[in-house]
């Protein structure tokens, strides 16, 4: 079951969010051309996996869309969970934006007060964002490129046929938000919040910039992951969250992405007053499972002593109840 925490102070809620994080972060990207899958593995107690993949395959069995795996619940069941999605800002601190060699370990303790986290951008400081996550279930680095694809996960409930996936097609690699420096993509694991309740959770990081190249290589994106969903989570609830690097002027690539994958943004359901802000908590239900979000927050305390943010992002968290049905 998944740990419900009340106590974070989240000090920035719908209607009330900050700007940072709205904009360009200067994120990086995958080789241009076609990449296709890299491999990732997600480690548990004892260093047990939570699948490693290849090509778009999980380990241990097919992809192909199932209410559950471990049998249907005979009584509902429901709960809450709180999701993190944070860009890091973890480049080399030498060509970085923030200072994450100081702020990362910052970052790290903080992670604990949500049952998931999905971070975007941990490239260079791995071991210092873990250090203090005291979640029992976290992905292990990965991805192809110079600095693998940034995306990792620290969950407090168990995840299997966890895969990466490397964007296709990208723009830049010195210039245009140097998003082919190395491989972004998304990744997806099958979560389970409570005995048979399961959700496909997808992070990801999109390419950055607005020139024609950058908003075609993302429209490219869009359909990549869109394809995705339709093959291994057809009939799966999901949460779909990560920096999508589309603001007020991407409205349309973003309404997409929604349609196509029949999501529903976190941000607009609740009318939090951001509706723009480039990094996202989308969710959709199925037959079996409602997700219903009940709280949207920008959690300001990603802050070090003199209140400056930790990241060039700010921390976006969403509360969902979930229910099986």
């Amino acid at each position: 079951m998944w740990r419900v925490i009340l106590g974070a102070v989240l000090v920035s809620g719908c209607g009330d969010a900050g700007d940072a994080g709205s904009g360009d972060a200067g994120s990086t990207g995958g080789t241009t051309g076609a990449i296709g899958t890299s491999t990732g593995e997600a480690t548990g107690p004892g260093g047990t996996t939570g699948g490693a993949s290849g090509s778009g395959e999980s380990e241990g069995g097919s992809t192909e869309a199932s209410e559950s795996s471990t049998g249907t619940p005979t009584e509902p069941q429901s709960g809450m969970l709180s999701v993190l999605s944070y860009n890091v800002a973890g480049l080399p601190d030498a060509i970085s934006g923030s200072n994450p060699l100081v702020n990362t370990p910052l970052i790290s303790p903080r992670l604990n007060a949500f049952d998931l986290v999905l971070v975007q951008e941990d490239f260079s400081y791995h071991a210092e964002l873990s250090a203090d996550a005291e979640h029992p279930f976290q992905s292990m680095p990965g991805g192809g490129g110079t600095l693998g694809d940034g995306l990792n996960r620290f969950s407090l409930s168990e995840f299997e046929g966890f895969e990466r996936n490397g964007w296709v097609e990208c723009n830049g690699v010195v210039d245009s938000g140097s998003d082919c420096l190395t491989e972004k993509g998304f990744s997806v694991g099958l979560h389970e919040l409570g005995p048979g309740v399961e959700v496909d959770v997808y992070n990801f990081h999109m390419d950055a910039g607005g020139s024609d190249e950058d908003i075609a290589a993302r429209q490219a994106q869009i359909e990549q992951m869109l394809a995705t969903i339709a093959t291994r989570s057809a009939d799966r609830a999901l949460i779909v969250a990560g920096d999508t690097n589309m603001d007020e002027e991407d409205e349309a690539d973003l309404v997409t992405l929604l349609e196509g994958a029949g999501l529903t943004d976190a941000c607009r359901e609740l009318a939090c007053g951001d509706e723009f802000r480039i990094d996202r908590i989308m969710f959709r239900n199925s037959g079996g499972i409602e997700l219903t979000p009940t709280s949207w927050l920008v959690d300001l305390t990603f802050a070090d002593d003199e209140g400056e943010q930790l990241s060039d992002h700010e921390a976006v968290v969403v509360e969902f109840d979930w229910a099986s049905r």
